[in-house]
């Protein structure tokens, strides 16, 4: 194993020391001091800024009726509820949409359960069909929401059973349950049921960390790769393994001085439903995207037994031919299929020219591993790890002197 190697495995250790990197937990603030920490002493310079964010605490929550009692698990960041009411099954929008459901405990299930819904806030991706499902609950208002649901590997990766809302300014209780689980309280449609949900919001702040080494020409190459990861889950390929490249990368650019100014972004907030950091980044940046030649994201990357993937995002040719150019000097980085479930997605939104790194396996990582305590860095290879970050490092290079 290589020095640059076992740095990047003593990295992932300290990224997953903690449980998770949840937005506003313990976690999370460590691993943004250890980045800040790390890239200052590289010689970047480093801006810190605070938000105010939710942190979430829980207890149990379950639904009493006809003499059985289902265990459920609570909604992130859903509000307190006790309380008896009529349960009625909901299997799609259009019933959704109907008065009957106001004051009941509504039971999702079937097809309006299949794939978790968007937070209301959310600015990146809000389908029709989740805003339409968001609005018929805040008009009708039902006294709590219990989502049945199965699995959902592109949205929520292996998290089984997941929770349909995950949302802190939707303003309804909500827990959730097994498929198997709903099966079994559909049959109390109509019957009066009492239910529990044990849940408290509580004011929290966290930060996002941007560092910059100067260029000396106009312009920016942004490399980004998120450092929060799902509440419950160590986030060793989602994304230790992401933050460990920018870390590697960063050493590796020890002495750059001819080119766009680099700007290392571990933003904070892919995994949480306010995206605090990505908007935060976005609000310093309003009327300055036009300067950046190239973003760079790395997420989901390095898993053992794969190899790396790039992907390209409307680059323009001298970009392309720089990127491909590239992967012909590293033989565990291939190009691969675009995929849109990550930050290089806001480059794309403001007309910037992005690339992706991720693992080839991006599909089996998410059903088998993703926001789940599978999570862990033992999964992630230092060398392939070490590998992306050259990679990167030649590309920067390649677009440097274009």
């Amino acid at each position: 194993m290589s020095d640059l190697e076992a740095r990047i495995a003593a990295d992932l250790a300290e990224l997953t020391a903690h449980p998770d990197r949840h937005v506003g937990g313990p976690g999370n603030d460590a691993a943004n001091e250890m980045v800040a920490t790390r890239l200052a002493g590289l010689g970047f310079d480093v801006r810190r800024t605070g938000f105010d964010c939710l942190e979430w605490e829980h207890g149990e929550a379950f639904v009493e009726v006809g003499g059985e009692r289902f265990d459920l698990h609570v909604g992130p960041y859903s509000p307190p509820c006790v309380t008896r009411a009529t349960l009625i099954e909901v299997r799609d929008i259009e019933h959704l949409e109907k008065s009957v459901i106001a004051g009941a405990v509504v039971l999702l299930t079937n097809e309006i359960a299949a794939h978790q819904v968007m937070p209301k806030n959310f600015p990146f991706y809000n389908p029709e069909e989740h805003r339409r499902i968001i609005a018929a609950l805040e008009h009708f208002g039902p006294a709590a929401v219990i989502a049945a649901t199965g699995r959902d590997p592109e949205m929520v990766g292996g998290q089984y059973p997941f929770p349909l809302f995950e949302d802190g300014d939707l303003d309804i209780p909500n827990a959730y349950m097994t498929a198997e689980d709903g099966k079994l309280l559909r049959k109390f449609d109509g019957d009066l049921v009492r239910i529990r949900i044990e849940s408290r919001r509580l004011p929290a702040t966290a930060e996002q960390v941007v560092a910059t080494l100067a260029g000396d020409r106009p312009g920016r190459i942004v490399v980004s790769a998120h450092i929060d990861s799902r509440r419950g889950s160590p986030g060793g390929l989602d994304n230790a393994s992401g933050v460990a490249t920018l870390l590697a990368l960063a050493e590796l650019l020890a002495g750059y001085e001819h080119g766009p100014t680099i700007e290392i972004v571990p933003f904070n907030g892919e995994d949480d439903y306010a995206a605090h950091g990505e908007i935060l980044w976005l609000a310093d940046n309003e009327g300055a995207m036009g300067d950046i030649e190239l973003g760079i994201n790395i997420d989901d990357l390095g898993w053992r037994g794969t190899v790396n993937h790039v992907s390209l995002y409307g680059c323009p040719p001298e970009v392309e031919a720089a990127v491909r150019d590239a992967v012909d000097g590293f033989p565990d980085m291939a190009e691969g299929p675009q995929w849109f479930q990550s930050d290089h997605a806001i480059f794309g939104i403001h007309g910037r020219p992005a690339i992706a790194l991720a693992t080839s396996d991006i599909a089996g990582f998410m059903a088998g591993y993703a926001h789940s305590e599978k999570d862990t860095a033992d999964l992630a290879d230092p060398a392939l790890i070490a590998g992306a970050a050259r990679f990167v490092r030649d590309v920067i290079g390649r677009v440097a002197s274009a």
